[in-house]
C-alpha cells in the first residue's frame, strides 16, 4: 500500500529530477557558446597573423623600393659631383651623397629586421592553422554530442512529466496548497525530514510533527512552510 509518505518521496524525487534535466539542457548551449568564442579566438589569431605578414611584406618591399631609388639618386649625385665646376657645389652634393647613404644603412637594417619578422611570423601561422583546425572540429563534434544529449534529455523530460502528473493525482491532503507551494518553490516544496530537520530550513521538527508524519498526516514545516515527509 502507498502512503502518503511513498507519494510525497516520489513527488519530491521527480520534481528534482526535472529541475536537473532543464538545468542539464540549459548548460548545453552555454557550453556551446564557450566553444564557439574559443573557435572565434583561434580564427581572428590566424586571421592577424596572417595580415601582420602581409602588412610586413609590404612595408619591406617599400623599403626595397626605396632604398633602390636612394641608391640611384647616390649615383646622380656622385654624376652630378664629377662634373661639379666650383668647390661649393661639389661639397653640397658630398653632403647630399652622405645623407643619402645614412638613409640607405637605415633602411637595410630595417629591411633585414622585417625580412626577420616575416620568417617568424610565417613559422607561426601552419601551428595557428592546426590549432584552428583541431578547434573546429572539437566545436562541431560538439555541436553533433550537444543535440543528441538534448534529445536524450528531452525524451527524460516528457517521461519524468508525465509520471508527476500521474502522481500528482494522488497529491495527498490540500492540492491548491500543493500547487501554491510548487509553483513558489519547485521542487524545495517538499522537504525530508531526516534526524527530526527539515532539510530545507534545517529547523527542527517536535516530536508531535514526527508522530503525525510517522502517521501519514501531512505536515508542513512550521520555520519555512514546506511539506514534510519522513526521509528513508
Amino acid at each position: 500500500m502507498t502512503t502518503a509518505a511513498d507519494t510525497l518521496r516520489e513527488l519530491h524525487r521527480l520534481h528534482s529530477h526535472i529541475r536537473e534535466l532543464k538545468s542539464e539542457m540549459e548548460k548545453g548551449p552555454r557550453l556551446f557558446k564557450t566553444q564557439q568564442a574559443r573557435q572565434g579566438r583561434a580564427e581572428t589569431a590566424v586571421q592577424e597573423a596572417h595580415d601582420q605578414l602581409k602588412h610586413l611584406k609590404v612595408a619591406v618591399h617599400e623599403k626595397e623600393v626605396t632604398l633602390k631609388s636612394t641608391h640611384q639618386q647616390i649615383a646622380k649625385y656622385e654624376k652630378q659631383q664629377n662634373e661639379a665646376g666650383v668647390k661649393k657645389e661639389y661639397d653640397a652634393l658630398q653632403h647630399e651623397i652622405g645623407t643619402a647613404r645614412q638613409t640607405c644603412a637605415t633602411l637595410e637594417d630595417e629591411i633585414l629586421n622585417g625580412m626577420a619578422q616575416i620568417e617568424e611570423t610565417a613559422a607561426k601561422i601552419p601551428e595557428l592553422e592546426r590549432t584552428m583546425k583541431q578547434i573546429r572540429e572539437e566545436t562541431a563534434n560538439f555541436d553533433n554530442e550537444a543535440k543528441a544529449r538534448i534529445a536524450r534529455l528531452t525524451t527524460e523530460l516528457q517521461e519524468a512529466t508525465t509520471r508527476l502528473a500521474e502522481v500528482e493525482k494522488d497529491v495527498p491532503g490540500d492540492r491548491a496548497l500543493y500547487d501554491r507551494l510548487v509553483a513558489s518553490h519547485g521542487a524545495d516544496a517538499i522537504s525530508p525530514v531526516r534526524d527530526k530537520t527539515c532539510s530545507i530550513c534545517f529547523g527542527t521538527v517536535t516530536a508531535q510533527q514526527e508522530r503525525q508524519l510517522e502517521a501519514g498526516v501531512v505536515v508542513l514545516c512550521k520555520n519555512c512552510g514546506r511539506i514534510m515527509y519522513l526521509a528513508n
